[in-house]
Order: C-alpha cells, then sequence, then structure tokens
C-alpha cells in the first residue's frame, strides 16, 4: 500500500490494519481516527501529522519520524517506537501502557497522563 492509497482509505473511513507501510512519506498528512492497528510504520516519516485519536495499538514504529506529530488520545499501547523520534510530538492523553520507548526518545515531547510503557 502506497501513501496515497493509505489517505484514501482513512478518508473513506476504512479500517487499514496489520499492513506494511515502511517507510512511506506521510508528513503532515491527516490520519487524526484511523485504525492503523498492528500495522507496520517502521522508518516513516510522520513529522506534523496528524494522528490524533488514531489507533496505534501493537504497531511497529520503529525509527520513525514522529517529531511534531499530534498524538493526543491515539493509542498507543503495545506499539514499538524503538529510535523514534518524538520531539515536540504531542502524546497528551495517549494511552502508551506497554508501548516500547526509550526514555531519552521522549524529550522534548508533551507528555500529560498516565506513563506507563516499557523502557527498551
Amino acid at each position: 500500500m502506497n501513501a496515497d492509497e493509505l489517505l484514501q482509505a482513512v478518508r473513506d473511513g476504512q479500517p487499514v490494519r496489520n499492513k506494511d507501510l515502511k517507510g512511506l512519506d506521510l508528513s503532515q498528512a491527516d490520519l487524526a481516527g484511523a485504525d492503523l492497528s498492528g500495522s507496520d510504520l517502521s522508518g516513516c516519516n510522520l513529522r506534523n501529522a496528524n494522528l490524533s485519536r488514531a489507533n496505534l495499538s501493537h504497531c511497529m514504529l520503529k525509527e520513525a519520524d514522529l517529531r511534531g506529530a499530534d498524538l493526543r488520545w491515539s493509542n498507543l499501547s503495545h506499539a514499538d517506537l524503538t529510535d523514534a523520534k518524538l520531539r515536540r510530538a504531542n502524546l497528551t492523553g495517549s494511552i502508551r501502557i506497554g508501548a516500547k520507548i526509550k526514555k531519552w526518545g521522549l524529550k522534548g515531547a508533551f507528555i500529560a497522563g498516565p506513563t506507563a510503557y516499557v523502557e527498551e
């Protein structure tokens, strides 16, 4: 699935679960409310993307660029954010239970609410 197909599916309200989306350029994309659960977004450029209220549970987000991304109220439970760039990302109200995040990767991110995550 390429970036255009993904964005069209999200606009149509279709879930995009368990897909290989590695390395896509989704900078500034509007993915608010998208169901991307179980998908592999490793290495994706999600800089300044709107992922508010998105379901990212069990997603692979290794080395993803999430700088400035809006992740408010998103579900990141059990997501793998190893080596993801989260500077200036807004994680307010997001669910991060069981997520794999390096503590230093959260430097400069906006966080409010429970902070349960697995230190990698």
